[in-house]
């Protein structure tokens, strides 16, 4: 058995963890962008005549 295992070369490792950094603030940046394509949408929904009588015709089924 070897008693010192290979060590990766600290170059390598420090590139490897350059790129992964800039690929999670790539995926940070996508997903605040689809985070204000939904909040967009929800407020389209929620400004649509069929959402707003739906929400109603729930309210009026609730209060009887």
């Amino acid at each position: 058995m070897k008693d010192n295992p290979n060590l990766p070369d600290l170059k390598k490792v420090k590139e490897r963890a350059a790129e992964i950094e800039k690929i999670c603030k790539r995926a940070d940046a996508n997903i605040l962008i689809l985070d204000d394509i939904i909040a967009q949408l929800d407020e389209d929904i929620r400004s649509s005549p069929v959402y707003q009588y739906r929400l109603k015709r729930a309210k009026q089924l609730l209060s009887n």
